[in-house]
């Protein structure tokens, strides 16, 4: 899931002082706007502005907040295990927990992110120079393109050490507790291997010449997928060390993903109720445009071989991970930006006005307090 609306952006000194704040203390934090929500085990965790981290143990009817070093807003959130998750927003801050979501700790944030981009697209202009000062004619031709826009790309993200860690993460996706992804703002990818020790640039990996926001992750049993900006679509066959571009039926942004861990369904959604779905790791796709054509922001893999994809109009859908066919089950709810299956199969969604939970086989909404 990614933050569509980056909440709480600020100049430079501002996001300095977020990020040595600990999160605001809300009298009702799931009322409050929410960006995200999984699953840790049994118990949910939900994320958003202001360094919001709440955590339910009863499906979602009560929540608890977290304590959390950072006051910027949290975008996405994962737990590729019960017991260690790691949440990412703005100023491109990166935390991680080790006991459920109950406490949390800073990993990285923009500065740091800033200057590994930064490194890592010196790297990348200079292994193409070399490679020009020693190619054929004919092969400098080709590589001069390239040259051009890392060039750019390189000026960017100087610009942006410049003015301080205000660029938001998006995304973050375990395909295990030691391989994880984050994406961003104009191009920021990173990896880790050794379950967040240590990550590093990958933007030799992917083809994004313009420097397209990344918003969002997914994983199929053998496939990686990222969707973006203007069309972007990308999958990769090993974790995401390297990327080859997806061509599908739509080119329009993308604010978010989707994808059967088990099985070969992959989902890209976005603006103005667009779709595309894929039922054979990415090779064939399906476009959609459901309902009002407001933006569609967020989804989950259910119990049951299905799907269920939300909005901002507050929209219901649900799917099959087997085959094509959505139906819409519930209107009516506010605007919704993520949404998780509790452990007694009712639906926990997420948005700008809090928590609200769809009772398993009901249409009923039940506002959190």
């Amino acid at each position: 899931m990614v933050g569509l609306f980056w909440l709480g952006s600020a100049g430079p000194s501002l996001a300095g002082d977020f990020l040595r704040q600990p999160a605001f203390r809300f009298a009702r934090p799931a009322r409050a706007a929410l960006m995200d929500v999984t699953r840790a085990g049994s118990r949910l965790v939900a994320v958003g502005e202001r360094g919001l981290i709440v955590y339910s143990d009863d499906g979602g009817r009560t929540w608890t907040q977290a304590s959390v070093p950072v006051r910027t807003t949290l975008t996405a959130v994962c737990f590729p295990e019960p017991q260690t998750g790691w949440a990412v927003g703005h100023e491109s801050v990166v935390l991680r927990t080790r006991d459920r979501g109950v406490t949390w700790t800073k990993v990285l944030d923009g500065r740091q992110i800033n200057e590994e981009m930064v490194r890592a697209m010196q790297a990348l202009v200079e292994g193409i120079r070399r490679r020009m000062d020693t190619a054929p004619e004919e092969e400098k031709a080709g590589l001069q393109p390239l040259l051009e826009d890392a060039e750019v790309n390189l000026k960017g993200f100087e610009e942006t050490r410049r003015e301080g860690p205000i660029q938001p993460l998006l995304d973050v996706a375990f395909s295990s507790p030691r391989e994880g992804l984050l994406v961003g703002a104009f191009g920021i990818i990173m990896g880790t291997a050794d379950g967040g020790e240590s990550w590093t640039p990958l933007l030799d990996r992917i083809s994004n010449p313009m420097g397209y926001h990344f918003y969002g992750l997914a994983r199929t049993r053998d496939r990686a997928f990222l969707f973006g900006e203007a069309g972007g679509a990308h999958r990769s066959a090993d974790g995401g060390r390297h990327w080859e571009a997806v061509e599908t039926p739509y080119h329009g942004s993308f604010f978010s993903a989707l994808a059967d861990p088990a099985g070969t369904m992959v989902a890209g959604f976005g603006l103005r109720g667009n779709l595309v779905l894929s039922y054979d790791d990415g090779a064939t796709w399906r476009h959609q445009r459901l309902g009002q054509g407001a933006a569609l922001t967020g989804g989950a893999v259910l119990s049951g071989q299905r799907f269920v994809l939300v909005g901002m109009a507050g929209e219901i859908y649900l799917g099959s991970t087997l085959r094509p066919g959505l139906k819409p089950v519930k209107t009516g709810f506010p605007a919704c930006m993520a949404v998780a299956e509790a452990p007694d199969g009712g639906l926990v969604l997420v948005g700008l006005k809090g928590v609200y939970r769809l009772e398993p086989g009901s249409t009923r909404n039940e506002e959190m307090n």
